[in-house]
């Protein structure tokens, strides 16, 4: 029971002890006619009204909830229970008191009353208007006692409630927002009433205006509560679990360097560059850096985007309003979410929230009126996130915004589109932008077209990269023997610095071979030697690194490169080592129990399997700090193995057959079987869940098995993890929230996946298998099919095509195209559907089709079209009924379809 309606069924108790004393009282005065008399004098319809909306409430608040005793855990029942049974009480001598007056109105004596005291002796007997007066004094006493009671509770509560949700607020790294603060405030209020307690020696209890009063704060209380809850739970689901992982994985810019970027103006080499602390200061707009592969953008904008400085300018430009500083790194190696557009806009608004929580509620239209229940499942679509920073963009605000954004030829997607995008947000007089990216036509034509508002890294970085050089070298232990052997030694930080040319990547590289020299006691000469083996070119280089590798271990080396390459998102180093596992036995992840590893073994596999890849890839390759996530050295080791000589000779070195694909399947499926996932996985409707490692675990099995779906290879192990998942919940290895579905069948969610991603060939062989594999769907497969690909409906990332293939597929499989189901968004007398009903009766022209899809053009309305009339007849000849419609009606819809 919330606060609130626990003071309320007191309120109406105290409001009538305080009416009935007044109304008892000796010299209380009561009139049959209020013409013409004093406000002292009460009417008996005065009377008879208040008494009569005081039983009202009276026998409203005595009313036991079954439920409150039932799901207490903290004592208040008993409280609440006995002002239900005072209330009781009350209400018998209100009614008591209702005959009284209803009487006297009705044959009462003419004239004035000295009192209604007096009129109440002409109708009760002996000593009853004094054990009126004893109830009403216990009833005082005893109601007092129970409201503080249950005020100290709900400060209590409260005040645990408010200490969490700013424990909360520290973990997200949020400001506190102005629903905090005045949370705060009115416990304190609270606080001071409670100090003040009425049931204290003297005291004479509540009055009905204390307890509107208390009634009214708990409200409040209650309200500001929901609603900092509300701007939490927004927050919270903005973020995910790779957002911060880039950032952190970025190494840090070495001392001394880029420090240029705030003295441009001081600098001799930089007239073809813009001033960017002048456009942090005052510009406007975007700022553009560019820079070729390895030359330390991602390492710059870091720098630039966390400095003290930087904070400093863009505060002198945003003066007097409020500055928020947002940032976003993209990472084409990295998960999803890490290189799309959906991840940035999450990114952003999570930066924003973060620093301005006050903004979600204006700003989060949709997602604000909801419960707190629905918002802890809520799942962001793009559609609304681009709403939302649309909202921020176009507010008349005191803030202004600066975003940095890293990577930008690292998103996947449509460039030309995205370029838009980001330059439609600095349309906003308070919004400006800083990118980065390579040096690609599309980004110099978005970005680059004013000189003072960009810069080329690679132009700038000569005295950094002599200094990152330096330290590189003289950190080792070795360097100061070899200056004292030999003085020329400086004649390679010298060598290195020409040769690098802006790029920083080539420098580690080159710098790690000669530390490794040091420690091998090389002689300077050697040094040299090693120095110009090093080809200048990139690519020549990372070539040359693989060709060091042992040959013993070239098979393992290209397995290895060629499932990270194939990795959608950087695998866990456990996947790594169960791919070792397939060398013994290609049938290990069907033989392995379902059951979770042992720590110890986790952390044995992992130090295990680091010094493996070493070996194999030279560094090229490495394990994350954070996540023990395997991934590529830089984005540029990624082109080069993409490259066709590369491809080529991985495949080459490959086993025969080998297919990264189906050994991530195997591995996936091993890893699956042998983790535990704590985080509990919501599943609210098709493919939309709560973002957890089980869904990205699962996302990447299918996305791999849809590489190679035209085969069955994959079958026996897809099959595998349907078949474990059950027991898997069963063993609390995962936990799920299957909505609308009493039985909570975990397995739901991979058969979500298996339909988003299209797989027809696995869907035939599972429907051979259990004609009823895709009962739990409120409609048949074919049916939801249809409705998604008339955009009736959500369907994840399913297609058009894929919806046109899954149709297909279903029809081939034996699915009905008449079988029937319900469906409440029609009209009663339409809401018995079927596949072939809602097809037919699709709108059959591109204005009518345009209220389902806004961004239909003609062409592809056309080609849509001709699709549809296809399923038409490949309906037709599954039997779909013809005379299920009118005659007349099917033959208008067949004209129209032409």
């Amino acid at each position: 029971m919330d606060p609130a309606t626990a003071i309320g069924l007191a309120a109406a108790v105290v409001q009538f002890v305080s009416f009935t004393y007044k109304l008892v009282d000796r010299t209380k005065e009561i009139q049959q006619s209020a013409k013409g008399q004093s406000t002292q004098v009460e009417t008996l319809g005065t009377v008879y009204g208040h008494l009569l909306q005081l039983s009202s409430r009276l026998e409203a608040s005595s009313i036991r909830d079954p439920k409150l005793e039932r799901d207490d855990s903290s004592g208040i029942a008993k409280h609440i229970y006995a002002i239900n049974d005072l209330s009781k009480s009350c209400q018998d001598d209100c009614k008591r008191l209702l005959e009284i007056a209803k009487k006297l109105q009705s044959d009462g004596p003419a004239g004035r009353w000295q009192s209604f005291r007096a009129a109440l002796r002409t109708m009760w007997k002996g000593d009853e208007i004094d054990q009126l007066e004893d109830r009403l004094h216990h009833t005082q006493t005893t109601l007092t006692l129970h409201i503080c009671a249950l005020t100290a509770h709900w400060h209590g509560v409260f005040e645990r409630q408010l200490r969490e949700m700013q424990r909360e607020s520290e973990v997200l790294e949020a400001r506190q927002s102005a629903k905090l603060d005045r949370l705060a405030d009115l416990l304190q209020q609270l606080n001071a009433r409670i100090a003040s307690n009425p049931s204290a020696p003297g005291s004479i209890g509540f009055s009905p205006s204390d307890m509107t009063s208390l009634e009214d704060q708990m409200s409040r209380l209650s309200i500001f509560k929901r609603a900092a809850a509300k701007e939490q739970l927004i927050l919270k689901s903005l973020s995910f679990e790779s957002r911060p992982v880039r950032h952190s994985s970025i190494a840090a810019s070495h001392s001394r360097t880029f420090e240029w970027a705030f003295r441009m103006s001081q600098l001799q080499d930089a007239e073809d560059n813009g001033d960017l602390l002048q456009w942090l200061t005052e510009g406007q707009g975007s700022f553009w850096v560019s820079g070729k592969p390895g030359s330390g953008k991602s390492t710059f904008m870091k720098f630039i985007a966390d400095h003290p400085k930087t904070l400093e300018a863009l505060t002198t430009w945003s003066s007097p309003n409020r500055l928020v500083v947002a940032s976003h790194y993209f990472w084409s190696a990295g998960t999803p979410m890490q290189k799309s557009y959906q991840g940035l806009l999450q990114t952003l608004l999570y930066d924003i929230f973060r620093q301005l929580p006050d903004l979600i509620e204006i700003s989060c239209e949709e997602r604000w009126p909801k419960t707190t229940e629905d918002l802890a499942h809520e799942i962001w679509l793009l559609p609304e996130l681009q709403r939302v920073l649309q909202r921020i963009a176009s507010q008349d605000m005191e803030v202004k915004f600066c975003f940095f954004i890293d990577g930008l030829d690292e998103f996947e997607g449509d460039h030309i589109d995205f370029c838009r995008s980001l330059l439609d947000l600095t349309g906003s007089s308070h919004i400006k932008i800083c990118v980065s990216s390579r040096l690609w036509n599309v980004f110099e034509d978005s970005f680059g077209t004013d000189p003072s508002k960009k810069l080329y890294i690679h132009d700038l970085t000569h005295n950094d990269i002599r200094t990152y050089t330096e330290s590189r070298l003289q950190e080792h232990y070795r360097w100061k023997d070899l200056q004292a052997e030999s003085p020329a030694a400086t004649w390679l930080i010298d060598q290195i610095t020409e040769r690098a040319a802006g790029v920083f990547l080539w420098v580690f590289l080159v710098t790690g071979q000669l530390r490794s020299g040091l420690t091998e006691y090389d002689s300077l000469s050697d040094l040299k030697k090693r120095l110009d083996s090093i080809p200048v070119d990139l690519e020549a280089f990372f070539k040359q690194i693989l060709e060091s590798v042992e040959p013993f271990y070239h098979e393992k080396m290209a397995t290895t490169l060629l499932i990270t390459l194939a990795a959608r998102e950087p695998a866990h180093i456990t996947i790594y080592s169960f791919h070792d596992e397939e060398y013994e036995d290609k049938d290990y992840a069907l033989k392995i129990p379902v059951k979770p590893l042992p720590k110890n073994q986790v952390t044995a596999n992992r130090e295990r399997m680091t010094r493996r890849l070493n070996a194999r890839c030279r560094g090229l390759v490495e394990v994350t700090k954070r996540g023990s996530r395997v991934e590529f050295l830089h984005r540029s080791v990624v082109d080069f193995l993409n490259t066709r000589g590369m491809s080529e000779f991985l495949k080459a070195k490959a086993p025969q057959g080998f297919n990264p694909h189906l050994s991530l399947i195997y591995a996936y499926t091993a890893y699956i079987k042998t983790t535990r996932f704590t985080k509990v996985v919501d599943r609210t409707a098709f493919a939309q869940n709560t973002p957890t490692p089980f869904t990205s675990a699962l996302r990447e099995v299918l996305a791999h098995a849809k590489e190679i779906d035209e085969t069955p290879d994959a079958y026996d192990f897809l099959d595998e993890i349907d078949h474990c998942i059950p027991a898997m919940q069963a063993q609390g290895q995962v936990v799920t929230n299957v909505w609308n579905h009493p039985d909570n069948p975990a397995v739901v969610v991979f058969r979500d996946f298996v339909v988003e991603f299209c797989l027809t060939g696995y869907i035939k062989h599972a429907l051979l298998q259990e004609p009823g594999y895709f009962s739990y769907f409120y409609q048949p497969l074919l049916a939801f099919a249809v409705s998604v690909l008339l955009g009736r409906i959500p369907g994840g990332s399913l297609s058009f095509d894929d919806c046109v293939k899954l149709v297909q597929c279903l029809l081939e499989c034996g699915c009905d195209p008449n079988e029937s189901y319900l469906h409440n968004c029609f009209p009663p007398e339409h809401q018995d559907r079927s596949a072939w009903k809602d097809l037919i009766s699709w709108p059959p022209t591109h204005h009518m089709a345009l209220t389902k899809f806004p961004d239909l053009s003609k062409t592809r309305w056309t080609s849509r079209r001709g699709a549809l009339k296809h399923l038409m007849a490949l309906m037709l000849k599954h039997g779909a009924d013809r005379n299920i419609w009118p005659r007349e009606y099917l033959r208008s819809r067949v004209m129209f379809w032409g």
